[in-house]
């Protein structure tokens, strides 16, 4: 009877050890082959999913920000490169302009030059030398002379050039312009 009192004092002991959190009694009883699983902690019974602390939610958050705005980023840059080139393009089609303006504008100045010597000449002589002239060198001249003489040189014209030159004239200077 002593040994059973020692046995039950002992394991009264372990118990009130075990409820006072001293020592885990129920790591060690649960591995028992009959009884042990009536010794498992709840938590072993399920396990805990780790919670996610707020400054962790807010780093996931973040760094899905990052990614967005890092494939807007580079959204931007493709975007920015194409407009480049489009401004390029731009650039050089307004050089290409100008160059043809000014061209433009030493033809016209040319052509008023030339118009200052066709106006002292003779009708008879203007007609000898335009009629070896091309046909967009004499539709920039004649309107640049005074229209009695335009007149008179296009009536010595031969009648088939003279009608292809005032088609011309009038392609390159429309009525009620």
């Amino acid at each position: 009877m002593i040994i059973l009192c020692l046995v039950a004092s002992f394991l009264g002991g372990l118990w009130a050890a075990s409820a006072m959190g001293i020592i885990d009694l129920t790591g060690m009883l649960g591995q028992l082959p009959v009884v042990g699983g009536y010794f498992v902690k709840p938590e072993q019974a399920q396990p805990k999913v780790p919670a996610v602390s707020p400054i962790e939610e807010e780093n996931i958050q973040l760094r899905v920000a990052k990614v967005e705005l890092e494939k807007k980023i580079l959204d931007l840059e493709k975007e920015k490169a194409t407009l480049l080139s489009q401004v390029e393009e731009i650039q050089q089609e307004l050089a290409a302009l100008r160059e043809y303006k000014e061209q433009k504008e030493r033809a016209r100045l040319k052509a008023e030059e030339m118009a200052m010597y066709y106006k002292e000449m003779k009708p008879e002589a203007a007609v000898k030398v335009m009629n070896n002239l091309d046909d967009s060198t004499v539709v920039a001249i004649l309107p640049l002379l005074e229209k009695e003489q335009a007149a008179k040189i296009l009536s010595l014209m031969e009648p088939q050039r003279a009608a292809f030159i005032t088609q011309l004239l009038l392609e390159n200077n429309p009525p009620g312009m």
